[in-house]
């Protein structure tokens, strides 16, 4: 499980607990407590206890609970492939090869192996998912050892997939959080309040983002209190209604911009050809605040 997960998985013990509880117990609370305690890594919450837990304010139950949730192995750990020596490489077939790629990674044995093999040429062609679809790659170093000249995209299932070259990455993107314009982590969390946009409607999402950085309606104030009140009306009954009343001019500028059809996409590129970081504001929460 990976970090974000495991507080995802942490939130439905507490949710689930606060259905039957006489005590309940504020998510939002525990998460800031246990996060001031130093728990923002994978690595941490592995080495929290439970009376670290409790001091965050759960019960010593569902403390113990959590614990054994917070050790698990992470994806990667179960999924970190394991070094291929040079020599190892050049036994293996072009599938098995395939199989332990990863385009993130191409400065080893598997990489280099697969970039000679191809001569360079474009070969790899991913799942929808990101993951390298093995049989469609197979087939195009397969070709390009018969001789044919490599092609730039290939028909799968009736549906056109690019085809990279060794060691370019498939273009990834993260939705954007509509308040910083920073990347959203798996399961639509965001990285400063460890809430998830995930319910959160996508034409509501885009008027958050235009009252806050283009019609410059919305205000935000150095504390979290009003990012945690504006997701609260979020994912709130009839919030659609609620921000077009607050943010009449958002409102008007959406309507507009949907016929042209040029809204705000809330997208970040996060890999792939071209793909370079940029330095980001250090306040999270975009440019329009007051203090």
């Amino acid at each position: 499980m990976s970090y974000d997960s495991k507080i995802q998985s942490a939130q439905k013990v507490i949710e689930d607990h606060n259905e039957n509880a006489d005590s309940p117990v504020n998510f939002d609370d525990f998460l800031k407590k246990m996060r001031d305690l130093g728990g923002s890594s994978d690595g941490a919450l592995k080495a929290i206890s439970w009376e670290d837990l409790q001091e965050c304010g759960v019960p010593k139950i569902m403390a113990r609970r959590l614990t054994h949730l917070f050790r698990q192995d992470s994806d990667d750990e179960k999924t970190k492939s394991v070094y291929v020596s040079d020599r190892k490489a050049k036994s293996m077939s072009i599938r098995e090869l395939l199989e332990r790629y990863n385009p993130q990674d191409v400065k080893n044995a598997i990489g280099e192996r697969l970039k000679k093999i191809s001569e360079g040429k474009p070969c790899i062609v991913f799942l929808e998912d990101g993951r390298v679809n093995v049989d469609a790659s197979e087939d195009q170093i397969s070709a390009l050892q018969q001789g044919f000249e490599p092609v730039n995209n290939i028909n799968i299932n009736g549906k056109p997939h690019r085809i990279f070259k060794v060691g370019v990455p498939i273009d990834v993107y993260a939705d954007a959080n509509p308040l910083s314009n920073r990347p959203l982590r798996p399961g639509g969390i965001c990285s400063d309040t460890g809430r998830s946009w995930e319910k959160v409607s996508q034409i509501v999402r885009q008027l958050i983002y235009i009252a806050n950085h283009i019609t410059m309606e919305l205000v935000l104030s150095a504390s979290n209190d009003s990012v945690h009140g504006i997701m609260d009306l979020a994912i709130g009954e009839n919030a659609e209604q609620v921000f077009r009343q607050r943010y009449p001019n958002a409102s008007i500028y959406y309507d507009e911009h949907e016929k042209l059809g040029d809204l705000p996409k809330l997208k970040i590129k996060l890999s792939g050809e071209g793909y370079e970081k940029s330095n980001k504001s250090n306040n999270p929460f975009g440019q329009n605040t007051s203090f």
